[in-house]
């Protein structure tokens, strides 16, 4: 299982323990060069999917409008960022499809659990990211681009 915190940390869990197999702690955060005064500075996980039967996870923050895509390591002990996909406006849901060949992505002007905060150049949509997969040369496994 995975969760996001209000305090920008991306967990790992098992249903054996009661504590978190892994957690990266601000897993998204305001970029310190953002120009964009508008973008709040809160780092709240908003949004996590996972691709099933993998060891591929999606998660979207409250301020950094941007999906990252994680891979969990040996024994999802660890987490590694693979790519970050950035967008416009806030967020507010994620999915993939059955198939893992396509991430959906609920965008909106405002956060959703709130009208704290509203980003006049986002539109309210849902965006399609088509996935590719590849297979990994190093270790023999299968990534996502």
């Amino acid at each position: 299982m995975v969760s996001g915190a209000d305090n920008g940390s991306l967990s790992l869990w098992s249903v054996t323990k009661k504590r978190p197999l892994c957690t990266e702690p601000n897993a998204h955060k305001k970029p310190t060069n953002s120009l964009d005064d508008s973008i709040p500075d809160e780092s709240w996980i908003t949004a996590v999917a996972s691709l099933h039967s993998t060891d591929i996870l999606a998660s979207a923050g409250s301020c950094d409008s941007c999906i990252k895509i994680w891979q969990c390591g040996d024994g999802f002990r660890s987490l590694k960022c693979l790519f970050t996909i950035p967008m416009v406006g806030f967020v507010n849901a994620l999915t993939f499809s059955s198939d893992g060949k396509t991430l959906i992505a609920g965008i909106g002007q405002e956060h959703k659990l709130g009208r704290w905060w509203r980003l006049k150049n986002a539109k309210n949509a849902l965006c399609i990211i088509p996935l590719e997969r590849r297979e990994n040369i190093e270790n023999g496994k299968e990534d996502l681009s």
